[in-house]
């Protein structure tokens, strides 16, 4: 099985792979932390228009589903300042948007329904070095943020008003975390998929945080949660010779109805 390694772009999707699921869950914690789930489902439609868009006009997929995803955030951020109103509404609101503007690019410029339906799966032997590299930097950014700023973030998760008068700019945080999130949902869409992006950001974050408390507890069990449903997910895939994405997904929501179900027993 591992011979499948010699192949430039088999290889190329393992590395990428194990690097997003390694560093990605920390993106998870974050949202789930800050409660911004709907920010999450925001991106994630976001992600299909600039994919549908991307398809239409022959486009590189990965970047422009991240312009798409900035210019959502810098819209959502604006109208909700402007508005004077919770950035769940906007993101709702500009969720539903993005999915129809996505049908309709889909609709009007007849994109193959494999083509239309790979947006939603993933194509994980499809990337380019330059998508490789990409993956590499922003999991580095992910990485130091989290070492350098640690104490910083563990004071805004705990309570953003302490951490504000504890001198913690907690609005640079908040988009610093947003902005990193539009990247990494932008290329795990690539990875796994818009429909199961889920499985490599916020379930690693979710068992995570049912077996401890501690944020840096937390953040360390996500990443090893994530590499390993990556490791096991890429070569499960090839044995059974399904979807990377489908393996991923299946093997992490068993890991997490067993962690679940074991806390209930507990309490």
């Amino acid at each position: 099985m591992l011979e499948v390694l010699t192949y430039p772009p088999v290889l190329r999707g393992f590395l990428i792979l194990m690097i997003a699921g390694v560093t990605f869950p920390i993106t998870g914690v974050y949202l789930l932390r800050m409660n911004l789930l709907p920010l999450r489902f925001m991106l994630m439609h976001g992600a299909i228009l600039g994919g549908a868009i991307a398809l239409s006009f022959h486009l590189n997929a990965f970047w422009t589903t991240i312009g798409v995803n900035l210019i959502l955030v810098w819209f959502m951020s604006h109208s909700a300042r402007s508005l004077g109103t919770d950035t769940g509404f906007i993101s709702t609101f500009i969720m539903v948007a993005s999915i129809g503007l996505a049908f309709v690019f889909i609709y009007v410029y007849d994109v193959p329904s494999k083509d239309a339906m790979g947006l939603l799966w993933g194509s994980l032997y499809t990337l380019t070095n330059v998508e490789l590299w990409g993956g590499i930097i922003l999991a580095c950014i992910i990485l130091l943020l989290q070492i350098i700023k640690r104490r910083q973030l563990k004071a805004f998760f705990f309570d953003p008003s302490i951490a504000f008068t504890s001198g913690v700019n907690e609005s640079a945080i908040y988009y610093t975390v947003i902005l990193l999130t539009a990247f990494t949902v932008a290329l795990a869409m690539r990875l796994i998929g818009a429909l199961l992006l889920d499985a490599i950001i916020i379930l690693p974050a979710l068992i995570a945080i049912l077996q401890s408390k501690s944020h840096g507890k937390v953040i360390l069990l996500s990443c090893l949660w994530g590499g390993i449903f990556s490791f096991l997910g890429f070569f499960i895939a090839l044995w059974l010779k399904i979807p990377t994405s489908s393996a991923i997904a299946l093997l992490a929501t068993l890991v997490f109805l067993f962690f679940y179900i074991m806390s209930k027993m507990r309490k």
